[in-house]
């Protein structure tokens, strides 16, 4: 691929534009009130994971 294959591929899909915008939403700061939210979630699906493999354990007879 030469130079200017490179440049127009840029060009034509905008991928600086997309970086910037990646960039941007990857830096967002989340309020303390979603966070608290995704904490609380993450902690019910945790849960739920462990019941999830306590049942399969005790119907496959490990204790």
């Amino acid at each position: 691929m030469s130079q200017n294959e490179t440049k127009r591929h840029f060009e034509l899909r905008n991928l600086d534009k997309d970086m910037e915008q990646a960039s941007a939403e990857a830096s967002h700061v989340n309020p303390k009130e979603q966070a608290r939210r995704l904490r609380s979630e993450n902690r019910f699906l945790l849960l739920f994971l462990v019941l999830v493999i306590g049942v399969s354990c005790y119907l496959l007879g490990v204790f």
